[in-house]
């Protein structure tokens, strides 16, 4: 089975293919993507320097944005957004947007691009619009609503527990799905309280994984993995993880799943099945 455990290496940031010339101050990251066996989906972290921009572009695929560090404007469907830390926002497929920083500190945010953009020679799935003109009165709003496709990331309505078998201490916020406007995939944030655990399991969609704070030991297949802030985990289909709290803190991440979960069966845990089966 495919997966990747790997860490944020703030050295790999350059200006990505296609954006040379129309943006400035632009630099990202990849963390996963089709050299890492994903299919679906690329992850990457993004970083804006004070008073950098990207202009105005679209591209053949969803992208969501999740804000660490500093501020961001976004221009998108003629108003201006403001995103500072913790907002997260939704760039439909082929909407035109714009980026600015107009702050005094550089930006970074994690962004997930679903389906996996094209690589460098094959299909042009990103093209600038040549509009650069941005209103002249910034709206200054930080949107609340899901209808807008933006948001500010609060600790609530956590994913319903699994059985207490399969996983105790475990929390999960979903704030990007069908009903925030994705199509192509979800994002979350999780939280393991000390002690928690999550029993093996897979899916039919790749998972990715990024450490935020504490610790936690991954169990991927047949190996094991101490991951902590800044350490990155992608599962792909069907491959067998859990997860186990270690440290005196809480294990927070940040979370993806592409394509989407299926309405039913998006999960088969192995307990359960073991069970089901010993039971016959």
């Amino acid at each position: 089975m495919h997966y990747h455990v790997g860490k944020y290496d703030e050295s790999r940031f350059a200006v990505p293919d296609g954006y040379a010339g129309n943006a400035s101050g632009f630099e990202r990251v990849s963390l996963v993507n089709r050299a890492t066996g994903s299919v679906h989906t690329e992850a990457c972290m993004a970083r804006l320097q004070a008073g950098g921009s990207i202009n105005t572009c679209m591209h053949a695929y969803e992208k969501g944005i999740y804000v660490f560090e500093g501020e961001l404007e976004l221009l998108r469907a003629g108003e201006v957004i403001r995103l500072p830390a913790d907002a997260y926002a939704l760039i439909p497929y082929a909407a035109p947007y714009a980026i600015r920083n107009a702050g005094s500190t550089t930006a970074r945010w994690f962004e997930i691009l679903a389906p996996q953009p094209k690589p460098p020679g094959a299909f042009k799935d990103l093209f600038f619009t040549g509009e650069n003109a941005w209103p002249v009165h910034n709206s200054g709003v930080t949107g609340e609503a899901a209808q807008k496709g933006v948001g500010r990331f609060k600790a609530e309505n956590p994913i319903p527990a699994q059985d207490g078998a399969l996983a105790q201490g475990l929390s999960v916020y979903r704030f990007m799905e069908r009903q925030f406007g994705a199509q192509c995939f979800f994002m979350m944030r999780g939280e393991m309280q000390v002690g928690a655990f999550r029993t093996r399991h897979d899916h039919p969609i790749e998972e990715f994984y990024f450490g935020l704070s504490g610790e936690v030991i991954m169990d991927i297949e047949d190996k094991s993995f101490h991951l902590g802030a800044g350490d990155v985990a992608w599962t792909g289909v069907g491959t067998s993880h859990a997860f186990r709290q270690t440290g005196d803190v809480p294990f927070r991440w940040l979370e993806t799943q592409a394509p989407q979960f299926p309405s039913q069966f998006g999960t088969r845990n192995y307990l359960a099945w073991e069970k089901l089966r010993a039971c016959r």
